[in-house]
């Protein structure tokens, strides 16, 4: 597998066997622009023959593209291309180890090529346009979902809850008990990608989500490349899910251990829409402590006809908890709907109508 971590010469090499793969396709690579005192020049440009029309392109290399790049770098491609005295087509284009989605659908509006290592290619020549569209390479995708996961994901999972509330640094590690450092790269990592409205500077720089739609959307496409994490299930004798959970938080309660109950017991809490939950889905804090919450539950191991089930996630700090409804403690609402989008049955239609009741826009 490639690395998308390459050299901006790799870049264009690869860029250039891509294009030269096209059917009746010559490409010729000159050299790069030298840099003149503050000057900016492209990384490459490129004289390209398909089918007998001829084209310049006009190329920067990148690691990585985001929204947020996209942007100043299209801004100062065309304002280069202005200057150029050369005659004929000439196309801006951005290249890059990955490009994300939302980075695509910018340069798709704004009329600028693009390519990346999973092999997405778009030329928007007047004489021939060319649109391919392919999977980021799998390094890529993990590296593009980070945000999505461990610590992060708890900040992440904040700001679409906040939304639209103003949230600083400050306040969203005392809300999600992550480092200031942590929350705050989380935070960048989201502007890259267009995610957030900024206001102000240095520490008192307030942000909020511009729309949950967009961050849910990829967080769901990242899992659903992903394995469900493991569920422990068991049979708890005597009551319905509702009776299960109660006697949960009050062993929970008595034994100190963290817990939170989510998928369709939650989503029936937060926004009623079935007429009976027949299981318990719920995340306890780990080791010893589990042990005993199930002793005390009499919970009994079962490969069928299960109605508690322990998701198997590490340690106290992976347990965040939303609201507490009854004397339960919840996990938050964007947790209970990406644990039903990895769910089975009526899960995702319970997801469903928990976005639109929980979690608009």
């Amino acid at each position: 597998m490639r690395n998308f971590e390459i050299r901006e010469e790799e870049l264009l090499d690869e860029l250039t066997h891509a294009l030269s793969e096209l059917p009746g396709a010559s490409v010729y690579q000159r050299a790069s622009e030298r840099h003149v005192g503050g000057r900016y020049a492209p990384d490459g440009i490129l004289d390209v023959d398909i089918n007998h029309h001829q084209f310049k392109l006009v190329v920067e290399a990148k690691r990585e593209l985001f929204p947020r790049d996209v942007h100043q770098q299209v801004w100062r491609l065309r304002d280069f291309l202005n200057q150029m005295d050369e005659t004929g087509e000439k196309v801006p284009m951005l290249i890059a180890g990955a490009i994300s989605k939302g980075a695509r659908e910018i340069l798709q509006q704004e009329q600028v090529g693009y390519y990346d290592l999973g092999g997405s290619l778009f030329v928007p020549s007047s004489c021939a346009y060319v649109l391919i569209e392919r999977p980021l390479l799998k390094k890529a995708g993990r590296a593009f979902g980070s945000i999505f996961q461990g610590q992060r994901a708890r900040v992440a999972q904040a700001v679409i809850g906040t939304a639209p509330r103003w949230v600083s640094v400050k306040e969203l590690a005392e809300e999600t008990g992550v480092s200031p450092a942590t929350a705050s790269e989380t935070l960048t990592e989201m502007e890259r990608r267009d995610w957030l409205e900024v206001e102000g500077a240095g520490p008192a720089k307030l942000r909020r989500l511009r729309e949950r739609g967009p961050v849910l959307d990829e967080w769901v496409r990242l899992i659903a490349d992903q394995k469900p994490p493991r569920i422990e299930r068991y049979y708890v004798p005597g009551g319905d899910a509702g009776q299960i959970a109660r006697r949960l938080d009050e062993a929970c309660r008595d034994l100190g251990a963290q817990y939170a109950v989510t998928a369709e017991a939650a989503a029936q809490a937060y926004a009623p829409y079935l007429s009976a939950i027949s299981q318990v889905r719920c995340r306890i804090q780990g080791g010893r402590l589990r042990r005993e919450v199930l002793a005390r539950l009499d919970a009994r191991p079962v490969s069928e006809g299960w109605n508690l089930g322990v998701i198997e996630d590490t340690g106290k700090r992976d347990i965040a908890v939303g609201e507490r409804i009854d004397g339960v403690a919840y996990a938050p609402p964007v947790q209970v709907y990406l644990d039903l989008m990895q769910g089975s049955g009526r899960a995702r239609e319970l997801a469903d109508h928990l976005r639109a009741e929980r979690l608009p826009g």
